[in-house]
């Protein structure tokens, strides 16, 4: 065999097995949401210095903010030390996006660097922890949010580029990738909450999400649900809280999208 010849073969069978990765991972997403070039491979907008340390933790701390309907005086901030934000948080940013996001600021924001203090400045408590849990991912964060009226646990991932998935909310299963307005809605008897939103609401997705010591109705959709609609359910229904947590990625996700092709092979 030529030398040219055997080169090219070796490259086509790299190109293969790199194709055949990228087609395994990309059915995998397919099965929920389609990647977007502009949040999953376009990396923010941000200071440094690290995507996934920095502009993933404002992301993060945004939407615990808005968990907390703004009004946040304590957070408890924990770090698996088996990761490695127990020994990057402080070098690579993630407690400077963080602090941001839960003041409600943006990646851009030239005020990051003196996030800590604003937030003492804010009256908003914040203790690290560099303690033991099942961390599903090296970028974990577990965030025990608090103010005078209500608590609430959130497991986050920071997992590159900027991407962030919120997997637990008071310990009840949850996907919410900053890719949709989302509403949530904590409610004693959630079902017939759901069945009047259903004939009420236009939304991606309405399900029922339930914890250890709490039930809430997960709305995933292009806007928040109207002011008549939120009214409804307070007056009618068993509701405590209705939370709107906005959006923090650019481009969003949609029900039934469909794209010219996805795979190596559709290509």
């Amino acid at each position: 065999m030529e030398v040219g010849s055997w080169r090219s073969e070796v490259r086509g069978q790299k190109s293969e097995i790199r194709c055949q990765k990228t087609e395994k991972s990309l059915n995998q997403a397919k099965q929920s949401t389609y990647p977007s070039i502009f949040n999953d491979v376009i990396g923010p907008v941000m200071r440094g210095p690290s995507s996934s340390h920095c502009a993933g933790a404002v992301r993060i701390g945004r939407m615990a903010r808005d968990l907390m309907g703004g009004d946040l005086e304590e957070v408890l901030i924990q770090f698996d030390p088996d990761g490695s934000l127990a020994q990057t948080h402080a070098t690579q940013g993630s407690d400077m996006g963080l602090f941001g996001g839960l003041l409600g600021w943006d990646a851009t924001d030239e005020r990051l660097v003196e996030s800590a203090a604003a937030l003492l400045e804010a009256g908003i408590s914040a203790h690290i922890e560099i303690s033991p849990f099942e961390a599903p991912h090296p970028n974990t964060y577990r965030l025990t949010l608090r103010n005078a009226a209500e608590e609430h646990q959130i497991i986050a991932l920071s997992t590159g580029g900027g991407m962030i998935e919120f997997t637990e909310i008071d310990g009840a299963q949850v996907s919410m990738l900053g890719d949709y307005y989302e509403t949530l809605i904590f409610a004693t008897d959630a079902k017939e909450a759901v069945d009047f939103l259903v004939g009420q609401v236009e939304a991606d997705e309405i399900a029922v999400r339930e914890g250890p010591e709490t039930t809430f109705i997960e709305v995933k959709g292009q806007r928040f649900l109207n002011e008549d609609v939120v009214s409804k359910l307070y007056s009618t229904y068993e509701v405590s809280a209705v939370r709107e947590i906005a959006p923090v990625l650019p481009v969003l996700s949609r029900e039934a999208i469909e794209v010219p092709f996805i795979t190596c092979e559709e290509m």
